[in-house]
Order: C-alpha cells, then structure tokens, then sequence
C-alpha cells in the first residue's frame, strides 16, 4: 500500500450490505433523538457505514485506517460529490463527539442531511 492511502480492508458484497444496514440503524437512531450532539454523532456514524458500502460494492475494499479522512480519500475515487458530503459530517466529529461545546441543530440537521445523501446513494447502489 502506498503512503497516504491510508489502511484498508477488502470487503465483500455481503458486508456491503451489513455497512448498510448499519448506517439505515444510526440514522434512524438520529431521527429519534433530541440532543443535537448525539443526533449529530449517530447521523457521522451513518456517513461512515454509508460509505463503507459504497466502496466496498464499487471498488471491494473500505477503509480500516483511524483516521477517517482516509475514507473520504477512498471515496472520491468512486463519487466526489458524496466524498464532500463525508467530509463535511466528518469535520463535526469531535465537537459532536468529544467536545464540552456541543453542535448546534442546525449542524445536527446538516450531519443528517450529510448522511441521508450518502445512505440514499448506497441504496441505489444495492437496488435491481
């Protein structure tokens, strides 16, 4: 693997479709909930599955690296469209997740919105 790439993992189309079940879990987790750092946080987690998905069905591999942006990265091969919308739910990661200074609803709306784009994209992915 060259450097910069970050770590990845092959995936199959069978944990393609668990990384997808996984984002439609934490994004419904986000509908349900108030707390806009917690909305925000399960709609970033969302993302992630989503995009795993992605790459796993059109390029057979996600990215296993600790830092996400290696993600984004990966994805831009497929769509760089949705790699923005990754990035953009990926910059409010550790305010959402880890900062005393929680996001606001409108960020929290946004990292939905974010995560609903790429959930949509994976689903196509998967429909005959």
């Amino acid at each position: 693997m060259s450097r910069g790439k970050g770590a990845r993992k092959p995936c199959d189309v069978q944990q393609a479709r668990q990384r997808l079940v996984d984002a439609r879990q934490f994004l419904e987790a986000a509908d349900l909930l108030d707390a806009p750092g917690v909305v925000a946080t399960c709609a970033i987690h969302a993302a992630i599955a989503a995009a795993d998905a992605i790459t796993c069905h059109a390029l057979g591999e996600r990215s296993s690296d600790g830092n996400h942006m290696s993600a984004v990265d990966l994805l831009r091969q497929v769509d760089t469209s949705l790699a923005t919308a990754l990035k953009r739910a990926l910059d409010r990661r550790t305010q959402a997740g880890y900062e005393s200074v929680d996001v606001s609803a409108a960020e929290a709306t946004s990292c939905v919105r974010w995560a609903g784009q790429l959930l949509a994209a994976a689903e196509a992915r998967f429909e005959v």
